[in-house]
């Protein structure tokens, strides 16, 4: 049964990467500083003719026949291992759906970060939607609020901790890496406070190697901001997987 499951996520999956790289072009929007926030795109990147919407976006340009980037060949294995591996974890339980959904929102968030360091908030509130309507169904089916109880009130903790963090000058952390970092802590929190430390102290841990590459590369310097997004989803997805095998 678990085999079909995981099968099943890996074709949803590679499925839903097919969408992605409109996705990530629509959103995946520089901000200068000290400008108002542009819009999110909604023309080609490369000749500026209009866009279809974003699952519509994710092949050639109707206008120059250029692709989004990066393209489907990235996207999709990407999306599919992940669900995969989601599904292996969580197994054929009750909140595998709400868990899905965060593999689905993960590549997109941490491509979009990565590209031009910006989390998008509707990606981030799809994902906490869908995150509270699932798990709060999965707590109804169960009969058991505890873990959903726990879970809110971790996504106030890692949310408040990570928003004093921001106000430090200098820390780099954003405030879409806040919006993030509450979420993660809904999902981190439903499992166990052991998964909510995890997730917390692994993060910084998996930035390390990101930012040391960047630097030796020459891409950035000790002020340069580098993006976080990564490593918070990364971060958690390594502590669901570690609460789920105890």
């Amino acid at each position: 049964m678990l085999a079909a499951v995981v099968a099943g996520a890996a074709v949803a999956g590679a499925c839903w990467g097919l969408l992605l790289p409109g996705l990530i072009d629509r959103y995946a929007v520089d901000w200068p500083d000290g400008e108002p926030q542009p819009p999110w795109r909604t023309t080609c990147a490369h000749c500026g003719a209009a866009r279809p919407r974003w699952w519509r976006a994710s092949g050639r340009c109707p206008a120059c026949g250029r692709r989004p980037s990066p393209g489907r060949w990235v996207t999709v294995p990407l999306s599919a291992a992940l669900w995969a591996l989601v599904a292996a974890a969580v197994g054929v339980e009750p909140e595998l759906p709400a868990f899905l959904v965060l593999a689905a929102s993960a590549v997109p968030l941490a491509i979009v970060d990565l590209k031009v360091m910006r989390l998008p908030d509707p990606l981030i509130a799809a994902t906490a939607v869908g995150a509270v309507a699932l798990l709060g169904l999965t707590a109804l089916v169960d009969g058991e609020a505890a873990p959903l109880v726990r879970g809110g009130i971790a996504a106030a903790v890692c949310g408040a901790g990570y928003f004093l963090v921001a106000l430090v000058p200098r820390s780099g952390l954003g405030f879409g890496d806040v919006k993030l970092g509450a979420v993660l802590g809904l999902y981190l929190g439903w499992l166990s406070w052991l998964a909510v430390v995890a997730g917390a102290v692994l993060a910084p841990i998996v930035n390390l190697p990101f930012v040391l590459t960047l630097l030796l590369a020459g891409r950035a310097g000790r002020r340069t901001s580098v993006p976080f997004g990564p490593a918070l989803l990364v971060a958690a997805l390594i502590a669901i997987i570690l609460a789920l095998r105890q």
